[in-house]
């Protein structure tokens, strides 16, 4: 009886975990929101290699950065290229590009990057930073000490701290985040669970454990669209001031709003202060910065469609860009 209660309850473990030598059945999915997060935003992430004249020769140290538009247009942290002699991007497929700075911005410990792959990258759009949660989970891709494409997760331990960098720039408006952040991180995404990018990552905290800061993703978006204007690309202008709204959940959470017209050619359109914009031309738009580098390859006299939302109705205007001489008052 004993013997015969005892193959019953060895039965019993081999049924609910399958037994010494046999598969067992998950019991679980191991394709969390992270996996999934990190697969689909992984290959805009790309490692940097600058090369700088030091007092000793030439120096060389790592970084990380992210593309924002398919053309080759990379963000990272202005600390990671300034002085740079060369600066190399590698993509995640092993490619080797070399890069020219378009823009620093010291004030936000920004750099705009530039580099011609021949074909169009994977890019990221920026996510919405103004409904971020303390306490929520967050997720970094980047390459400390030239380790590629490490990620690290953590939550958000606070927000709007401020730092002073060792050059003296006071950084404002920062996440605070207790992900792993190492000497190479800098200038790297910093995404949340559904891997929307929301800011780039900037600094640790010297002596101190779980301690690190990214540059919110509203900030990131605000210089791109000054450095990366239409104004300042195409020469062209829009006549359009916008403003972005945030809805809690779902595919586009952030919308594009017409907030005013500053110039005849966006009030003959047909437009309106409230419009939601759904489109530039063919570029599906979220952001300041997506109706600006909708525009980057045109020219004056161009007519733009523009796809709107008014009153729970999807129509269609066609947009005249101006010289950028011809609008003294445009938005910068």
């Amino acid at each position: 009886m004993r013997r015969a209660c005892m193959l019953a309850a060895t039965a019993a473990l081999v049924a609910a975990f399958g037994g010494v030598g046999t598969e067992a059945k998950a019991q679980f999915s191991r394709e969390t929101p992270i996996v999934q997060a990190v697969r689909k935003t992984q290959g805009a992430v790309v490692s940097l290699r600058v090369e700088k004249k030091g007092v000793y020769g030439r120096k060389e140290s790592v970084g990380s950065g992210v593309i924002v538009d398919e053309r080759g247009y990379v963000v990272t942290n202005r600390h990671v290229i300034a002085s740079a002699d060369q600066i190399i991007v590698r993509l995640l497929d092993g490619t080797d590009l070399r890069a020219r700075v378009v823009a620093e911005d010291p004030g936000h410990d920004l750099a705009i990057l530039r580099v011609q792959a021949g074909r169009r990258l994977q890019a990221l759009p920026l996510g919405p930073a103004s409904d971020l949660m303390v306490g929520e989970t967050v997720i970094a891709i980047g390459h400390p000490f030239g380790y590629t494409n490490t990620v690290s997760t953590g939550i958000i331990s606070a927000l709007g701290r401020e730092v002073t960098l060792p050059s003296g720039e006071l950084l404002g408006n920062l996440i605070q985040i207790n992900a792993s952040i190492n000497p190479g991180n800098s200038g790297g995404p910093l995404f949340n669970i559904n891997g929307e990018l929301i800011g780039i990552n900037v600094a640790l905290r010297e002596n101190a454990q779980g301690i690190a800061f990214a540059i919110n993703a509203d900030t990131v978006q605000q210089v791109l669209s000054r450095h990366l204007s239409a104004v300042n690309l195409a020469k062209v202008v829009h006549g359009l001031r916008c403003v972005e709204t945030v809805v809690p959940e779902g595919a586009a959470r952030q919308q594009v709003m017409v907030r005013e017209l500053v110039n005849p050619t966006a009030a003959s359109a047909g437009l309106k202060p409230g419009d939601h914009i759904l489109r530039v031309g063919d570029l599906p738009v979220s952001n300041r910065f997506d109706v600006e580098r909708a525009l980057w390859e045109c020219k004056a006299g161009d007519k733009v469609p523009l796809t709107v939302a008014r009153q729970g109705k999807v129509i269609t205007v066609d947009l005249t860009l101006a010289a950028a001489s011809e609008d003294p008052g445009r938005e910068r």
